[in-house]
């Protein structure tokens, strides 16, 4: 069975992203997956404490853990066991939340020792109160593309309060949910962190 992430990147459980990110887990078990939420308020997840800078050798998941106080470990594992994920975050002036962007600055950890999510699909979703959920959408793409997950197609969703667009947002949610669930269904089993010039795990050459 295909296991789902979905992390709520605002300081509301309940608020419009939340809802998003709902949508999306949805449209997500109604394909078959089991599917878990996390919401970054309740966890304590310290800034980055830039090892990578010092030196990139210590930048690893045992070394990103600063103490016994520190939900890393525990959320960390968690991603690495989940087949795809959802990001869901508001939209604070065009980018991503503070919060957010905490989560994807622990995650240099795991994109740091061989691209330990390479290949794993994820979705996006944002919600604005007026413009700049392209901007934030955009962001957190090119960055967990560089980290080695791949965008499911039609896994973009967002919001503009002032637009009156949720029905729009809807119908886009279940699409990105039933696509997430489909593109980690079609991308395991191979090891798409695998260094060039080695056959990955899971390669089988072309018989033509």
């Amino acid at each position: 069975m295909v296991r789902v992430l979905g992390i709520n990147g605002s300081t509301r459980t309940q608020g419009r992203t939340a809802w998003l990110l709902e949508a999306i887990l949805a449209a997500a078990r109604a394909a078959g997956a089991r599917t878990e939420r996390v919401d970054l308020v309740r966890l304590n997840l310290p800034y980055c404490a830039a090892n990578y800078s010092e030196d990139p050798g210590r930048c690893g998941p045992e070394h990103c853990v600063r103490g016994p106080f520190d939900d890393w470990g525990r959320l960390s594992q968690r991603i690495l066991e989940a087949d795809a994920l959802v990001f869901a975050t508001p939209v604070y002036w065009f980018a991503p939340s503070a919060r957010m962007k905490t989560l994807i600055e622990r995650m240099t950890s795991l994109e740091n020792r061989g691209l330990l999510l390479a290949g794993k699909p994820f979705a996006l979703a944002a919600a604005a109160e007026e413009d700049g959920a392209a901007q934030a959408l955009a962001q957190l793409a090119v960055t967990l593309g560089f980290m080695g997950l791949a965008l499911a197609p039609g896994a973009l969703v967002y919001t503009h309060a002032r637009q009156n667009d949720a029905e729009e947002a809807r119908s886009d949610a279940r699409r990105a949910g039933r696509n997430l669930v489909e593109a980690a269904r079609r991308l395991r089993g191979f090891d798409w962190g695998a260094e060039p010039g080695e056959t990955p795990e899971g390669w089988e050459a072309d018989a033509g």
